[in-house]
């Protein structure tokens, strides 16, 4: 066995692509302020990639013994990566308020090992044509669903200030114009001098969403009012 054997070009150019590919779906993931961005999406790609080079080359065949046979089977350690990686992607969901988040970013972590296992495999343009699918469903075909359906609602974030019953005020005001509402999570944020909050709602129905939130921002203690992003 020599140790020190410098990688083959194909096992440089696997580690190269799935960077890239891995990194690519990674970005994506950061821009829409998700838990699990570039730098997740990357390790468990590389970590994916290693396992299966090591599946292939890192092991030579056991030699036959008294019955003549050889036994070896490359695709054992790889075929751990799938159950494996169930444990980080279980950890980006969470469940809040009857709803539940994470479930996209997990299923990225998973595409991601699976185009780490297939730059292993020197699959390079399967792994991309599956980086090309993920794009054309996240950015293209999920927006337009939603947009002619109607079905998912649209996220509103409402910074405002706290103790002034300013959230109820909201909330009856978004019932007033004819949209049901969902609250799906809230944070504080403290500063020196005040106290906010920021709610992340959930609204259906009604006519116009932008004039909804230009009502909302008129209303005394709201700090900013945004249409946020569908995708969990």
């Amino acid at each position: 066995m020599e140790y020190f054997a410098l990688p083959t070009l194909g096992q440089v150019l696997a580690v190269i692509f799935t960077f890239v590919f891995t990194a690519a779906i990674g970005i994506e993931r950061e821009l829409r302020n998700k838990d699990a961005g570039i730098r997740t999406h990357v390790l468990v790609g590389l970590g994916s990639c290693l396992f299966t080079l090591i599946s292939i080359y890192g092991f030579t065949a056991i030699p036959a013994g008294a019955s003549g046979t050889v036994t070896w089977d490359a695709s054992r350690i790889a075929s751990q990566i799938v159950p494996g990686i169930g444990f980080i992607g279980a950890g980006v969901i969470w469940f809040h308020r009857d709803a539940i988040r994470g479930l996209t970013t997990a299923s990225a972590i998973w595409v991601a090992a699976a185009i780490g296992t297939a730059c292993g495999a020197q699959m390079f343009p399967l792994a991309g044509i599956i980086v090309a699918a993920y794009f054309l469903l996240v950015l293209v075909v999920a927006p337009l669903y939603y947009r002619l359906t109607k079905r998912a609602g649209q996220i509103i974030e409402i910074t405002y200030e706290e103790r002034h019953g300013v959230l109820r005020e909201v909330l009856l005001e978004i019932t007033r114009h004819g949209f049901e509402y969902q609250v799906i999570s809230s944070r504080q944020n403290r500063f020196r001098d005040r106290r906010d909050a920021t709610v992340s709602i959930r609204v259906k129905g009604g006519d116009d969403t932008d004039s909804l939130v230009q009502w909302l921002s008129d209303f005394e203690g709201v700090g900013e009012v945004r249409l946020a992003d569908n995708a969990d």
